[in-house]
């Protein structure tokens, strides 16, 4: 098992960060633009008073060693569900792969704070564990530097997005 942090900082509030983050339209272009994804889309997204509910499928652009592609396979997915609780204003998800999902986990939440100057951090707190004996680790390591080259992309993306929709610090 192996957990993780990734942090960045965006020139937006908490609520604007939030807005984006369950809005179609950003996560879209996000997807299959910014991250090029050869598929994403949202299978649904429902809000309630207490909460916002998000499943979304979507298949990576991966970078993998041979030997981890050998186990996932060249059709690799995932279904991702994400709940945003509307009090703690923290939204925990998990991911299910396509293949080997008995074996492979991958949980975490993220929060958003606010810093000075209307921005805001962004803290993402990642589990990864493969149970697969002999490349476990491998898998993990792999899923790490996915995520954090991905989360990378991300962050950059959005940032331009705030300043191409006149939403910087905001």
């Amino acid at each position: 098992m192996k957990k993780f942090s990734i942090v960045h900082e965006f020139d937006c509030t908490p609520e604007t960060y939030w807005k984006l983050n369950f809005d179609k339209e950003f996560n879209t272009a996000l997807y299959l633009e910014g991250l090029g994804f050869p598929e994403y889309r949202v299978e649904e997204q429902r809000e309630t008073d207490a909460e916002i509910f998000r499943r979304t499928i979507a298949t990576p652009k991966m970078d993998v060693p041979a030997a981890v592609s050998k186990i996932i396979g060249n059709n690799f997915r995932y279904t991702e569900e994400t709940r945003w609780n509307k009090s703690t204003k923290i939204a925990a998800f998990k991911g299910i792969p396509s293949t080997q999902a008995d074996k492979l986990k991958t949980e975490g939440s993220m929060r958003v704070e606010a810093l000075p100057g209307n921005r805001c951090k962004r803290v993402v707190d990642f589990t990864t564990e493969a149970k697969i004996m002999l490349v476990g680790g491998m898998l993990e390591d792999t899923a790490e530097d996915n995520m954090r080259k991905s989360y990378n992309k991300n962050a950059v993306f959005m940032q331009k997005w705030l300043a191409d929709k006149g939403l910087k610090n905001t």
